[in-house]
């Protein structure tokens, strides 16, 4: 039930809610508000946020999101200062340079802070393509048992994690009466993966061919299945070069540098107060962040495929 005032008078109006449609999220800043305008303004400078954010499944407005940024930036800044200056402090360093490392840490997290949202659509295109061939498989199976396509599509909207939550997006569209390839479409336009879009744009196809719509998808389903594949090997043969420079950079070259630091040791006596602890600690540091940096590498090249 909406109730509206009009012209001093108090009307009465009946709404239907499906259970299929989000509800309407409140927006958390004034736009007409000095703070609102100026996050407003800043988001315009970066016209693609606005299809990032809908791509990274974000419930955010773009003056929301350069809020969160901006808010997150300062905060991060201001607590790296803090820790180099306490470093600086105890290896007796001037405190100048605590100003160009301040504005270092902005210019890093504002850009690292940015980019969230493509660091979230490349997580997102990582699960749908992770469980979009099983899915597929499922659809391709109940239309030829002889299930409606919309029903299937029903069918596909649990248990299949990021692609049911697309799959969920065209059952909502087609739910409030768009047509079937229109909705279709509508979600495609927004979704980061490719196998997804192609699989959807082949349901398109069939729909207005009046082809098998079965027979097609199976088609494109062995095409994407034989991809992943080949992916699968061509991850198999990058690991060969990393794992070598892992074992050369990780390994042999810091046990080398403390072989070295240590025959120095012997020979100086009281070297080790001659070389400082910030040798050791500059070692130490780049120990953590070759190893962190290697088994990122790894991980994240890694495709996100698990087929059989």
């Amino acid at each position: 039930m909406v109730i509206k005032k009009k012209h001093g008078l108090v009307e009465k109006e009946d709404s239907v809610s499906s259970p299929l449609v989000r509800p309407t999220r409140t927006t958390k800043i004034n736009r007409q508000s000095s703070v609102g305008r100026f996050f407003g303004k800043l988001a315009s400078q970066y016209p693609n946020i606005q299809d990032q954010l809908i791509m990274a499944d974000m419930d955010k407005t773009p003056a929301e999101f350069m809020q969160m940024v901006i808010s997150a930036t300062m905060t991060y800044s201001i607590a790296s200062t803090l820790v180099a200056a306490i470093f600086l402090g105890i290896f007796e360093y001037s405190m100048i340079w605590i100003f160009p490392i301040f504005i270092i840490s902005l210019v890093f997290f504002f850009y690292m802070w940015k980019s969230y949202p493509i660091v979230k659509i490349k997580k997102r295109e990582r699960l749908i393509d992770k469980d979009l061939v099983f899915a597929g498989r499922h659809m391709v199976i109940a239309l030829r048992s002889g299930v409606p396509m919309f029903d299937s599509m029903v069918g596909m909207t649990q248990d299949y994690g990021e692609v049911s939550v697309e799959f969920n997006k065209i059952v909502e569209r087609i739910t409030l009466g768009e047509p079937p390839a229109q909705a279709i479409r509508g979600v495609v336009k927004y979704n980061p993966s490719k196998y997804f879009n192609r699989m959807a744009l082949q349901i398109v196809n069939a729909l207005n061919s009046g082809a098998d719509l079965a027979t097609s998808l199976d088609t494109v389903l062995d095409q994407i299945a034989k991809e992943q594949v080949i992916s699968l090997k061509e991850y198999g043969q990058k690991l060969n070069p990393l794992s070598m420079f892992y074992m050369l950079f990780a390994i042999v070259f810091p046990s080398l540098g403390i072989v070295f630091i240590t025959v120095l040791i012997s020979f100086t006596g009281g070297g080790l107060t001659a070389l400082g602890a910030g040798i050791l600690l500059l070692g130490g540091v780049y120990i953590i962040t070759s190893q962190f940096m290697f088994i990122t590498m790894i991980e994240s090249s890694r495709p996100p495929y698990e087929l059989t």
